[in-house]
């Protein structure tokens, strides 16, 4: 019977891999909650083809996802074998609409006015044709 040698002895972990103790813990420790942080609601940039189906059923426009898979069969069947541009142009645009859309200041940019005139909900401009036309 062989005796195999004992482990060698732990050394202990650096400082910055030691678990925390609940008296240093920091006041951002501290003022942990469960409500969603909707600072961040940027969708992270699609790096594969799996990931931009799923960012464009989430974040996409109704419709979106069905274009895309139309649009990025149609660039595959006209490609030629080797030259797979067109098909990188549908991706970047899918992309890029997705940049857009979840782009806090493109959405702003969108709703601002344009040329003086003032954007007005539909149930406004109902509710100021009923009060003009109150009698009727």
């Amino acid at each position: 019977m062989t005796r195999t040698a004992p482990p060698p002895a732990r050394r202990p972990l650096p400082s910055n891999l030691r678990p925390a103790t609940m008296a240093a813990a920091t006041t951002e420790e501290a003022q942990v909650t469960t409500q969603p942080d909707h600072q961040d609601a940027a969708a992270p940039r699609p790096a594969t083809l799996h990931e931009l189906r799923t960012a464009l059923s989430r974040y996409g426009l109704p419709g979106d996802r069905d274009l895309f898979e139309r649009d990025l069969a149609a660039a595959l069947d006209a490609s030629p074998i080797g030259d797979l541009a067109a098909v990188a142009e549908v991706i970047a645009t899918y992309r890029h609409r997705l940049t857009l859309r979840t782009s806090t200041e493109a959405m702003d940019s969108l709703a601002a006015p344009i040329g003086g005139q003032q954007w007005t909900p539909a149930a406004d401009v109902f509710a100021r044709l009923r009060a003009a036309g109150g009698d009727r």
